[in-house]
């Protein structure tokens, strides 16, 4: 447990730190600190889960899932007239992809074969998602409007709202008053009085953070989404552990002491990022 603090207290430390050198100085700071670490997911997947051998094919999935954060954050990369999206990019990666596995058919089994085809493609989306909400409507110059910075911070800590702080609300009220188990056979330390906290906890952190922000004229819609966001959340979180079940994981890596890896710390964070950004981005939250 003392470890498991210590690394939490130090994991807050550093991001804490990146957003504040984002906000303050340029936001691209935040897109390069998410491309740095989505390799790393990227990684625990094809070599950790799908047992992927190959150093050109793990180096490979990485280098796109970075390019592909930094190309989804900033819209394309603008050559000329002409910009690559990732369309482009993802259509070059499995090629190559294809490449190595035909050239090392022996190693690939269907789940490696489709684990490097695609997670790497999911893992770059659901990053990059978390990207733009983090930074949404921040300009990647130097001159940051207090506006566009107050509202990446409300929506980022809004999300995180609906995942971390609902999971951490369902961890503690499971512990406290927890009895009947929500999916013993993938996580059985989940109760449904732990959901049912969490969900509240979250309820109360939307009010709070609407208040806090200014923006009580989207509070109703958050809290009639605060339900099934959270339920997003949660999904997120049991099938990232059905995915280690599957091989026998019980974390997906060791890179955080007393935590796993980096899917272990953001497993429902990255479902939950493309949904939320629709919505945001549709004005809806």
């Amino acid at each position: 447990m003392k470890t498991r603090i210590i690394s939490g207290l130090i994991m807050a430390v550093i991001v804490l730190s990146v957003l504040a050198l984002g906000y303050t100085i340029n936001p691209i700071i935040i897109t390069v600190f998410i491309a740095l670490i989505a390799p790393l997911a990227t990684y625990e997947l094809v070599h950790n889960v799908a047992k992927i051998k190959s150093k050109t094919a793990i180096i490979v999935s990485m280098l796109y899932t970075a390019v592909g954060v930094v190309n989804f954050a900033l819209g394309g990369f603008k050559i000329g007239d002409y910009t690559i999206t990732t369309y482009h990019i993802t259509v070059v990666y499995v090629l190559i992809a294809v490449f190595v596995i035909l050239k090392k058919h022996k190693e690939f089994d269907l789940a490696a074969i489709l684990s490097l085809c695609v997670m790497p493609f999911i893992m770059a989306y659901a990053f990059g998602s978390l990207e733009k909400i983090a930074n949404f409507g921040a300009a990647y110059g130097f001159e940051i409007s207090p506006i566009s910075t107050s509202k990446g911070i409300y929506y980022l800590l809004m999300m995180l709202n609906f995942s971390s702080l609902c999971d951490m609300g369902a961890y503690f009220v499971g512990v406290t008053i927890g009895k009947h188990k929500l999916c013993p056979e993938i996580s059985p330390k989940k109760t449904v009085e732990g959901a049912v906290g969490g969900i509240l906890t979250s309820v109360l952190f939307s009010f709070i953070f609407s208040f806090a922000f200014g923006m009580t004229e989207k509070l109703i819609p958050c809290l009639v989404l605060t339900l099934p966001l959270c339920i997003v959340g949660m999904l997120g979180d049991l099938f990232a552990s059905t995915i280690k079940r599957s091989v026998g994981l019980k974390d997906y890596g060791s890179l955080i002491p007393g935590h796993g890896g980096v899917l272990d710390r953001v497993d429902s964070i990255l479902l939950i990022s493309p949904i939320y950004l629709i919505l945001i981005s549709l004005g809806v939250l």
